[in-house]
């Protein structure tokens, strides 16, 4: 674009919150971070569950048991 240059990109003034809230929102995004590791150990799991159990109706269907 022919109106941004460098001297404008560098001038352009970026918001920080103050630190106690940026220390507020690296918590929250580690909570959730912690939310989705055990959300996605827990669907690993019953993914597994779900394969063992589909061959045990495989085994009994086929064996008749």
């Amino acid at each position: 674009m022919p109106k941004i240059n460098q001297k404008t990109v560098i001038l352009t003034p970026i918001p920080i919150p103050p630190i106690s809230e940026q220390h507020a929102i690296v918590e929250k995004v580690d909570r959730l971070v912690a939310k989705i590791d055990a959300l996605e150990a827990q669907v690993k799991s019953r993914k597994v569950h779900a394969e063992q159990l589909m061959q045990a109706v495989l085994r009994e269907a086929f064996n008749g048991d």
